[in-house]
């Protein structure tokens, strides 16, 4: 774990009054045996649980934790951006997903950040104009409408409180925002500059936040609901500020979003029933296709993380990711042909292409034809089970670190840069160095693929685990890893989160890990015909696991979250 990570969980315990870990865990992890969730910051998660406490169900607790992680982590909480919701209904035993994610405007063009000499503007990434319309307020309402309890004005009251009395600042923070002023300069912004560059300089760690403009447009939305920031006077003055910087967001566009209930995607692996979102989430199509692929392979025989199963499952996620880049888009625009990528008869074919003792070069399999935009590392996840039995995993996100870095003035909020998840030039390679194709290509009214995860387990009928991360494209195998370690090799919940993580999307054609992987596993993967690279850590899960009438929550070690429970 990261020095940050244990100052973070430190911070965490201190806060909500939690033990830090078990012997050799270095992350935030608590038992409990009515309700437990687990956030990404300390202050999200003790809002939350308040929540829990006073009778509210997951889904009010949901709303609270995504507005606060929108005060107290601004890199990815937001109201902003956008998400997925996996949700578990304990009285019915059934399970909802709720896309609420970005959607490209109205004055949107195909080639509008293309340049000239061919080259993409720095306008997708950094600025109004890389905005999709924002989901997350919609969202919220519609998932508070359906399954809520407590009232709304009560829910976002917490997140009021920590923009308007502050938040302490640590030094990820810190960090994070100067690694985007160096990337993407978002100090050019006036309101951004403000709020985050004091004195032209970062916030630095162990300061105070104050958000005095985004606790009154919290306020708003607590009186009013979302209609005042889709329809309202609030909605008005986000297109005046939006237009006047140069973005192309209209008052129709805010007025007609709208989020859509959706119906999951639903595996069976072993004894467990997975369920995962449906485009334009690549999530369940693409850990759906490598379970699928792996089922007739015996990876407890293969052994924990040796590498001989790491070999099978990277190979797995190769082909998948295959499919996945020639397939995955906007379900509105595009066939997805979601029956045949999740067959036997197609998992029989992939394996069919398989050695279980060498690499198979990706460009043998196929020409991936595309590849969608993906997002960077900040996104985030949260995990929540109340007292009813009642679960949610919930990814929301800005895209980039802070979006596009623009904070709308007088508000004090950060838009998304999602337009960069489309393909602004097909066939050119992304700035991850991945080919691009039309069905992800930008055209108006439609959404961005996604990689993001949320998923809920089901054993028997009951909720077994839950979980997610962020890490963009690392998103999909994140959660397929710890799956993997729970389910075929029995690891307590925290191991498995701990466990050294190991990635591959088919282009580049390379198996990424971390640092923490042994030297010997990672020779052997070479000496397999493997390229591998070395990367920061990979992902960020929250999770939940239900077991023997308790409940285990636990923050990944790599960023030092906070679990907490009653």
């Amino acid at each position: 774990m990261s020095a940050r990570g244990i100052a973070r969980a430190a911070f965490a315990a201190a806060l909500l009054g939690a033990a830090i870990a078990p012997a050799g865990f270095a992350g935030s992890q608590v038992t409990a045996s009515k309700a437990a969730l687990s956030t990404v910051s300390p202050y999200a998660t003790q809002a939350g649980l308040s929540v829990l406490k006073r009778g509210g169900n997951a889904i009010d607790a949901a709303v609270t934790v995504s507005f606060a992680l929108a005060v107290a982590h601004p890199q990815a909480g937001n109201i902003g951006g956008g998400g997925f919701l996996v949700y578990y209904e304990a009285k019915s035993g059934s399970v909802w997903t709720l896309d609420f994610r970005e959607v490209a405007p109205a004055a949107a063009k195909r080639d509008m950040y293309l340049q000239p000499d061919g080259t993409i503007s720095v306008n997708s990434q950094t600025g109004p104009l890389a905005a999709g319309v924002p989901g997350t307020v919609a969202g919220l309402d519609a998932m508070h409408r359906k399954f809520g309890t407590r009232p709304w004005k009560e829910l976002v009251q917490p997140a009021i409180a920590l923009a308007r009395d502050g938040v302490a600042t640590d030094a990820r923070l810190e960090r994070d925002l100067n690694s985007a002023r160096s990337k993407r300069k978002i100090d050019q912004f006036p309101s951004t500059a403000a709020l985050f560059f004091p004195k032209g300089k970062a916030l630095p760690a162990n300061s105070r936040l104050l958000q005095n403009d985004l606790a009154a447009t919290l306020t708003s939305i607590a009186d009013s609901g979302a209609h005042e920031f889709y329809a309202g006077s609030l909605a008005g003055r986000i297109v005046a500020a939006v237009q006047q910087a140069g973005g192309n967001l209209s008052h129709r566009d805010l007025s007609e979003y709208a989020p859509t209930w959706r119906a999951p995607i639903r595996v069976t692996f072993r004894d467990c029933d997975i369920y995962m979102m449906p485009p334009p989430s690549s999530g369940g199509l693409l850990i759906g296709e490598v379970l699928n692929i792996l089922n007739s392979y015996d990876l407890a025989a293969a052994g924990f993380q040796t590498a001989k199963s790491l070999h099978l499952v990277a190979e797995a996620e190769r082909r998948a990711y295959i499919d996945r880049n020639k397939y995955l888009g906007d379900p509105a625009t595009a066939r997805i042909p979601y029956r045949e990528l999740l067959s036997d008869t197609r998992a029989v074919a992939w394996r069919n292409t398989m050695n279980g003792e060498r690499a198979t070069p990706t460009i043998s399999l196929a020409e991936p034809g595309s590849t969608p935009a993906v997002e960077p590392d900040h996104t985030t996840h949260f995990t929540i089970a109340d007292a009813e039995g009642n679960v949610v995993a919930l990814t929301t996100t800005l895209n980039d670190d802070f979006g596009s870095g623009f904070v709308v003035p007088g508000l004090g909020f950060l838009l998304n840069d999602e337009m960069d998840d489309f393909t602004p030039a097909p066939g050119k390679p992304n700035r991850y160095g991945l080919l691009q194709g039309t069905v992800n290509a930008i055209e108006p009214h439609k959404k961005m693929a996604s990689s993001m995860s949320p998923t809920i387990v089901l054993r028997k009928g009951k909720p077994y685990l839950a979980l997610g991360t962020r890490g963009g494209p690392t998103i999909p195998t994140t959660v397929l890893q710890v799956l993997l370690n729970v389910v075929v090799y029995g690891k307590p919940l925290d191991e498995a989160i701990a466990a050294p993580r190991y990635h591959h999307q088919a282009t580049p054609d390379q198996i990424d890990y971390e640092s923490s992987a042994p030297r010997r596993t990672v020779d052997a993967l070479n000496a397999m015909g493997h390229s591998v690279v070395q990367r920061d850590d990979i992902g960020d899960v929250h999770a939940l696991m239900f077991a023997a009438g308790k409940i285990i929550a636990v923050a990944d070690p790599r960023d030092g979250g906070a679990a907490g429970g009653y």
